[in-house]
């Protein structure tokens, strides 16, 4: 099968990845060396969801605003199909938004310990050590990660203060991230399968703001999870001394 943008989510589902993870990996790694091979990069791709967010918002553009919001549309393209009914990641019984008009998901085989991986994404004090354009990140609730945490963080200069909604130990989170008029719903799951851990993420996002610009949210918001999940793979190896497959 051709690889493209639109057919990449239908190969590399879950059940795939835990049967093939090889071929899975390809395809990721197909992809992104797709999209290097394009010539307009305006932000790194882990921004381009919030500051797609930033952008709808506003009243009045600027135009080098609008070119900028343009840009990372190009630069992205949608390869994330929204989940069908009955396929949505849960934590302790909270999904995503599934009514919402941009619900998007990606997944990663990371070659290191369960255990790593889960530091790495639960320690939000220390998010900026491998993603440094969300600094600062501080969780404002005191002890373990639970429902009812408090933290905030700061992608392309905005402040999102985000609430835990749920968690099960060293399997899934949950939160609720609203910002600038997006209500946005954000779940994280981790599986131990054949070749290391399977790291799922979904998000959702609806309001005003993301029903205006729906295609270009929804392209914000897979690139955004992609280089997120990626970011996570390849700290996670590097720490337990992984090359990844």
């Amino acid at each position: 099968m051709r690889l493209t943008a639109r057919n990449l989510h239908r190969i590399t589902t879950e059940k795939e990845i835990e049967t093939d993870p090889m071929k899975s990996m390809r395809a990721m790694q197909s992809l992104r060396s797709m999209r290097a091979m394009r010539s307009l990069k305006p932000l790194p791709r882990f921004m381009q969801g919030m500051a797609a967010a930033a952008v709808v918002t506003a009243t009045t553009l600027s135009a080098p605003a609008m070119a900028a919001a343009h840009d990372a549309r190009s630069a992205t393209g949608t390869h994330q199909a929204q989940p069908g009914s009955g396929t949505f990641q849960e934590c302790r019984g909270v999904t995503v938004d599934k009514s919402a008009p941009v619900v998007s998901r990606a997944a990663v085989l990371i070659d290191a310990p369960l255990k790593t991986v889960w530091k790495l994404h639960t320690d939000i004090d220390a998010w900026s050590s491998w993603i440094p354009e969300i600094t600062p990140a501080k969780k404002k609730t005191p002890g373990p990660l639970r429902p009812g945490s408090v933290f905030d963080w700061s992608p392309q200069n905005m402040k999102v203060t985000s609430t835990v909604t749920a968690v099960e130990q060293g399997r899934c989170t949950a939160w609720a991230a609203p910002v600038n008029g997006i209500d946005g719903v954000h779940l994280f799951t981790f599986k131990q399968v054949r070749g290391g851990v399977l790291a799922t993420t979904e998000e959702s996002w609806a309001g005003a703001p993301v029903e205006a610009d729906i295609p270009g949210s929804q392209a914000a918001l897979d690139a955004g999870l992609d280089d997120w999940v990626n970011r996570l793979k390849s700290t996670a190896e590097a720490k337990s001394g992984c090359t990844g497959r």
